[in-house]
């Protein structure tokens, strides 16, 4: 009766020194390795050996993001390893963004390499986003492209641009205000080649014909859709204005003309003036020579004081009889 005492306590000495060691192996293993991500892989199917969750979580790295982008990367059959997802993240990659874009991509059937994938992702870009707008496409708005046509008319029009992500020039492709740009020179150069703005007006699809031989969209992030003419109006009439101000200027030259021609006949005048006035100075100075030279013609006898009476009664007749013609013509004039 001891003895079966002594071995049932034994066995079960046994028993609890093995359920306790156990019990601590698991406790020790709950602690020491990440439970919660090795737990979700296991019960995912995609079982992850504990020391690789061990080693991942000594680097740092966020356990439980890692094993959810392996899981994604096994259910979507894209055969990432668990060290290849490890290292991609210690490079700076986003697992769960790669394997998400790969995913939306495979299932809208884009062709897109894994490489070019990682690429695009370790960039800065957001992957998921880009290959969503590869997908689904998006409008623009090009307002207020003006330009002149052959006959002087202003053109302005209002172009509506069907876009969407081109994957392979993510990397190295010219922003959206590049193509922006593109198609207004193209929608320009168009309107320029018109000769008559009244056709443009009645059809204004013309304006952008055969855009699609332009190649508008080369070397860029997008891919032009389709482009139509959403607005098209007249501005303004440059031919008229152009006239109008010629004409302006032509008679603003005509005024400095008529001015610069009324200057130099006033100038003229003026000068005549002056010349008269220097003639009449002459004159002046000649008749103040006169008296003298009688008075010297009268001492050396060459001229008599008779002479002189008679001189003088000349002059005072011819004076009078300049008054008299003077007033009958004033007479004349006022009865006229």
């Amino acid at each position: 009766m001891n003895m079966s005492l002594l071995a049932i306590s034994t066995a079960g000495i046994v028993f609890l020194s093995l359920a306790g060691a156990l019990l601590l192996g698991v406790a020790l293993f709950i602690l020491i390795i990440p439970f919660k991500p090795w737990l979700v892989a296991l019960l995912s199917g995609c079982y992850i050996l504990s020391f690789k969750l061990l080693s991942a979580r000594s680097r740092k790295i966020d356990v439980m993001a890692l094993v959810e982008a392996y899981i994604q990367s096994k259910k979507s059959k894209f055969g990432f390893s668990f060290n290849e997802l490890e290292a991609y993240h210690l490079s700076g990659g986003n697992c769960q963004q790669l394997i998400a874009g790969l995913y939306t991509a495979k299932n809208s059937n884009i062709p897109l390499e894994v490489e070019t994938a990682k690429s695009i992702d370790l960039s800065g870009l957001n992957l998921k986003h880009i290959i969503e707008s590869a997908i689904n496409s998006h409008n623009i708005m090009i307002e207020n492209i003006s330009a002149l046509t052959q006959d002087s008319f202003e053109i302005i029009a209002c172009v509506k641009a069907t876009i969407k992500t081109n994957i392979k020039n993510a990397l190295n492709g010219s922003d959206e205000q590049s193509l922006k740009d593109k198609i207004s020179s193209f929608v320009i150069s168009k309107i320029a080649l018109s000769s008559n703005y009244k056709n443009l007006l009645s059809n204004p699809q013309t304006i952008i014909e055969d855009y699609q031989k332009a190649k508008l969209d080369d070397g860029n992030l997008f891919r032009l859709i389709s482009l139509e003419i959403a607005k098209v109006d007249i501005g303004r009439d440059v031919g008229t204005e152009m006239a109008i101000k010629r004409a302006e200027k032509e008679k603003a030259y005509m005024q400095v003309s008529a001015e610069r021609e009324k200057n130099q006949e006033e100038l003229r005048q003026l000068q005549m003036k002056t010349q008269v006035e220097e003639m009449k100075g002459e004159v002046l100075s000649a008749e103040a020579e006169v008296p003298k030279a009688i008075a010297d013609a009268i001492k050396e006898g060459r001229f008599s004081i008779m002479d002189y009476y008679k001189l003088m009664n000349l002059q005072a007749d011819t004076a009078l009889r300049r008054s008299i013609l003077s007033d009958e013509k004033a007479k004349k004039s006022k009865e006229g």
